[in-house]
């Protein structure tokens, strides 16, 4: 997601209801120094609101119900910017990347699949219809693969 302005944005939370085994990731590719903080996070008892920077190689784990939101930003201003002649490459922009992670097994999968199965379903969800699932384990004193079923021993 790159951003050069923002004023409005929403107070949200990505993944929610996954029994505490999800997590949206966030990690910065492009800052842009000497900025305000640039993302909220909300406290798990929603009374308070922490403003974060970006930091380069220092990422965000927000897991469920964990509520977030860009932070007003005018590292360029169309308004300030209409007349001048610069080209978009001289704006600053920030970057950064969204990962999400789970462990999908037979108590969130249903909710995962709702969470991602809408007008434009991610491309994954139809492997949470079969369970349980598979996994690829790479055991590096070995350097070897294994296949493991998650949620059995």
């Amino acid at each position: 997601m790159g951003v050069t302005h923002c004023d409005q944005s929403k107070m949200h939370s990505d993944i929610y209801a996954t029994d505490d085994k999800s997590w949206n990731i966030i990690f910065p590719l492009i800052t842009v120094e000497g900025t305000d903080p640039e993302l909220d996070i909300m406290a798990e008892d929603m009374n308070t609101i922490i403003a974060v920077h970006y930091l380069k190689d220092i990422a965000y784990a927000i897991g469920d119900f964990g509520y977030h939101q860009t932070r007003p930003i005018a590292y360029y201003d169309p308004e300030e910017h209409r007349d001048k002649k610069k080209k978009p490459s001289e704006f600053p922009i920030r970057v950064v990347f969204g990962a999400y992670c789970s462990q999908v097994d037979e108590t969130n999968f249903a909710m995962l699949r709702h969470i991602y199965d809408g007008d434009d379903p991610a491309p994954f969800a139809d492997q949470f219809s079969q369970l349980p699932m598979k996994e690829i384990h790479w055991d590096r004193s070995t350097h070897s693969v294994s296949l493991a079923m998650p949620g059995r021993a």
